[in-house]
Formats: C-alpha cells, sequence, structure tokens
C-alpha cells in the first residue's frame, strides 16, 4: 500500500486519512483516549 510505513520511536504524530499530520496528544487534549493499532489483513 503506497504511503504507509511503520512509526518511529518518539514519534508524535500521525497521519489522518486525508494525509494531513495529527498530533498524538490531541487525542486526549479533552480526556481520556484508547488508540488502536489493528494490521491490515487481505
Amino acid at each position: 500500500m503506497a504511503g504507509v510505513r511503520a512509526l518511529e520511536l518518539g514519534e508524535q504524530s500521525l497521519l489522518s486519512l486525508d494525509g494531513e499530520a495529527v498530533k498524538l496528544a490531541s487525542f486526549w487534549a479533552d480526556g481520556p483516549a484508547v488508540l488502536v493499532f489493528l494490521r491490515h489483513y487481505g
């Protein structure tokens, strides 16, 4: 899949579905958050 890469140790942002960088801290800025990373199967 083009444009997919592994996260690096200490990385502080992820790419949204639109391709924009989103800071990880923004997920829990208003309260607790759970991030789930699923491996692509298929």
